[in-house]
């Protein structure tokens, strides 16, 4: 079994399949697993024999997401390609200011993101396999595809040199100073209005207040005399 073949899988969480068993379906696997191991022991390669032994059978959306890089890698390839360009626009976004090449990158990944599904869709219609699989194995292959052409979170690489913070000029400062000030003088004049019409509203009541208690002074008695 070459090195090579067991060192490729979709990710940490899928298991890595020799190439003998890459295609053998997970309802077979642990028989076609045995046989292979036993094979191997009888043509002496004991430490491989054990290592295949070890594996454990795929998952339905493990299985279909292995045979996507298998037999739709250019699929893979392009939304790899088109990941790492999205992590070197956005790293020159965050470090450079140059934000024009974030949108068509990021719709290209859109894209390719799509032809992905496309693939992952033949390949479930192709083994007979329930389309309830479908979100499960794309978000596991776009995942590891991320991983690859980004350490840390999505386009932005750990050790990222962030720019530093321009500090704001005199001129910034001062025209900064005048906006606040402005804001201020706004805002108190409007407190101070609304408060002018609190005061005229209240004088207002008891005016009225006042009208109500002349008019029930002079009224007072006509009602017991009816």
């Amino acid at each position: 079994m070459d090195p090579d073949q067991m060192a490729r899988g979709m990710s940490a969480s899928y298991p890595v399949i020799p190439e003998d068993l890459a295609d053998v379906a997970p309802e077979d696997f642990v028989a076609a697993r045995d046989a292979l191991a036993k094979a191997l022991k009888a043509e002496g390669k004991v430490a491989e024999a054990a290592e295949v032994k070890k594996l454990r059978k795929p998952t339905v959306p493990q299985w279909v997401a292995e045979q996507v890089r298998r037999h739709h890698d250019d699929a893979v390839e392009a939304l790899r390609a088109t990941s790492a360009a999205v992590a070197a626009a956005q790293e020159a976004a965050i470090t450079k200011g140059d934000r024009g090449a974030l949108k068509e990158a990021t719709a290209d990944r859109r894209a390719a993101l799509k032809k992905v599904g496309v693939a992952v869709d033949q390949v479930l219609a192709r083994n007979g396999r329930p389309a309830t699989h479908r979100e499960d194995v794309l978000a596991a292959i776009e995942a590891t595809v991320t991983a690859e052409v980004s350490s840390g979170v999505f386009g932005l690489r750990d050790d990222l040199p962030l720019p530093k913070k321009k500090e704001p000029s005199k001129k910034d400062r001062e025209k900064e100073r005048r906006e606040r000030e402005r804001r201020e003088d706004e805002a108190r004049a409007e407190i101070e209005a609304a408060e002018a019409r609190v005061r005229r509203a209240r004088e207002e009541l008891e005016k009225a207040e006042s009208a109500l208690a002349a008019v029930m002074q002079r009224h007072r008695g006509v009602e017991g005399d009816a």
